[in-house]
């Protein structure tokens, strides 16, 4: 049961995970890439660089890799690939591969972020207030329910690449003549959480939730969290999942506000944070591999301890220039 990883940039302690839970049943991984320097390309049992994700060829590469090692599932890292692998699950799976991704419409929802807004509020669900474009921020400003200072942010953004605090309406006016695909949200106030759950593909039923308080951030993911045990926080993430049909693992993030807890966004994937749930016992890899042998898995919601904490910190891997060049050649190409 072979698996390819797609997009793994700096993912090296995921791809070890993957790693030592293949071999372990005599399986590998296979890491793939367009950028010959991702760093976790080289933990992997095999690497390959390939195309953009953008390229024409893109999933006749892939299907080629799939047939080269013989793989039997598909694991993307990145939100825009789940975009577009989505829309080739059928296809895949007439090749014997299961992509790990869910449906198009559920992507769909999850990627854009005013869109998340209004499914999850038309079930009644708390979310972040969101706006866009310009009648509806002035609206939400004259009535209050949005107010100075904001955040502007992209509407199909992700790893918190393009967001900006709002000072003013001067603010305001340049980020919206700017012409962009903009969301506006208030600044929440209150303490922010995570879960990482994950669904299984053959009950499609959560089995497991693991949450956390994030304690510090950088680059859109969590750098320090300690793990929680709050039974509204997992009722909360049941409840998301009933309305939406995501499949495999999910990312969520949330704020602790004086009325409770408020979804902030929804990552349909493998999330930065996911080495925490691993590390305090929560094997999603087992649950995939189990999965695509066509077993459910028995829930395990909430079996882990409270107040684990982790504390990511950089690492270097050093490689002859040789040993990328190839990759770096097939970039200037593409």
């Amino acid at each position: 049961m072979n698996f390819l990883m797609t997009s793994v940039g700096r993912r090296v302690s995921l791809m070890q995970y993957f790693k030592k839970e293949l071999n372990a049943i005599g399986a590998k991984v296979i890491a793939i890439d367009s950028d010959s320097m991702a760093s976790a390309l080289y933990f992997a049992d095999h690497y390959e660089i390939v195309p953009l994700i953008t390229s024409p060829d893109y999933i006749d590469v892939l299907l080629g890799l799939c047939q080269k090692y013989d793989i039997q599932g598909i694991v993307t890292l990145i939100d825009p690939e789940l975009s577009i692998l989505t829309k080739h699950k059928q296809l895949f799976l007439s090749h014997g591969v299961t992509l790990v991704v869910s449906d198009p419409e559920v992507i769909e929802i999850c990627f854009d972020k005013k869109q998340t807004y209004d499914y999850l509020t038309s079930f009644g669900i708390s979310a972040v207030p969101t706006y866009s474009g310009f009648e509806e921020v002035e609206t939400a400003l004259k009535d209050g329910n949005l107010m100075f200072p904001m955040f502007a942010k992209p509407r199909r953004g992700s790893s918190s690449m393009g967001i900006q605090i709002l000072y003013s309406e001067i603010d305001l006016n340049y980020r919206l003549g700017l012409g962009a695909d903009d969301i506006f949200q208030p600044l929440m106030q209150g303490k922010e959480y995570c879960t990482d759950a994950y669904v299984d593909m053959v009950s499609e039923k959560p089995v497991s939730i693991f949450g956390k308080q994030k304690v510090l951030m950088r680059a859109g993911e969590a750098d320090k969290s300690i793990s929680v045990k709050d039974p509204e926080l997992f009722d909360l993430v049941i409840r998301v999942l009933e309305v939406l049909p995501i499949k495999g693992p999910v990312d969520m993030d949330f704020f602790k506000t004086e009325a409770g807890y408020v979804i902030s966004e929804i990552n349909p994937r493998f999330g930065g944070g996911y080495p925490h749930a691993y590390e305090a016992g929560q094997n999603f890899i087992q649950y995939l591999i189990k999965n695509l042998q066509g077993e459910p898995h028995e829930s395990e919601i909430g079996q882990y301890q409270q107040g684990i904490v982790m504390m990511k910190y950089d690492q270097v891997l050093i490689r002859l220039e040789s040993e990328t060049a190839a990759g770096i050649e097939l970039l200037s190409h593409v």
